[in-house]
């Protein structure tokens, strides 16, 4: 008898060992980017509004849409965090193989693109958290910028960031 339930223990251990192994890793989120951002925007690229504001572009390297309302952004971890709004689907989805733009201009009357936080020309970061507000989908730390110069990924989604005199919002980076 002690030999059966020695079995059956290393079967139920296997049994464990396969379920915790399984390839959990592929979400929605992995193959979103920050991709570009602009923190001095004084003549480059305004908004639907007119406004010459901050902004940060989102890049969905995968095929599925990802909703980033109700997910997280910051500037500095030490201030609270921005939860996107999750009131328009059809405003915060990067499309498969899409971009997104989100203002960062503390404007949010404007709507749900329009985020609660401004970045400093004079450096700092923009961390993007998953909607469990603990998990960092990407995130950068920049720099003192110049006025109308974006930095982006080149090419989209890469490690490699670089300077665009013509900033490329909402298309592809080269």
């Amino acid at each position: 008898m002690g030999c059966k339930i020695k079995y059956a223990n290393m079967f139920l251990l296997c049994f464990v060992l396969i379920i915790s192994c399984e390839d959990n890793s592929s979400n929605d989120t992995d193959g979103l980017f920050i991709n570009e951002f602009l923190a001095k925007n004084d003549a480059c690229c305004p908004d639907e509004a007119g406004d010459y504001d901050d902004w940060v572009e989102l890049y969905n390297s995968g095929s599925s849409p990802v909703d980033v309302g109700g997910m997280y952004i910051t500037d500095n971890l030490e201030d609270e965090l921005y939860r996107i709004p999750k009131t328009d689907n059809t405003l915060t989805t990067v499309p498969g193989e899409g971009y997104l733009i989100l203002w960062l201009d503390k404007d949010e009357e404007q709507g749900p693109q329009h985020i609660g936080v401004k970045l400093s020309t004079d450096g700092e970061s923009i961390i993007l958290f998953d909607s469990d507000s603990t998990t960092i989908i990407d995130s950068l730390s920049f720099g003192v910028q110049e006025a109308d110069i974006s930095m982006g990924r080149s090419p989209d989604g890469s490690n490699n960031w670089v300077k665009f005199t013509t900033p490329t919002p909402g298309s592809t980076n080269k």
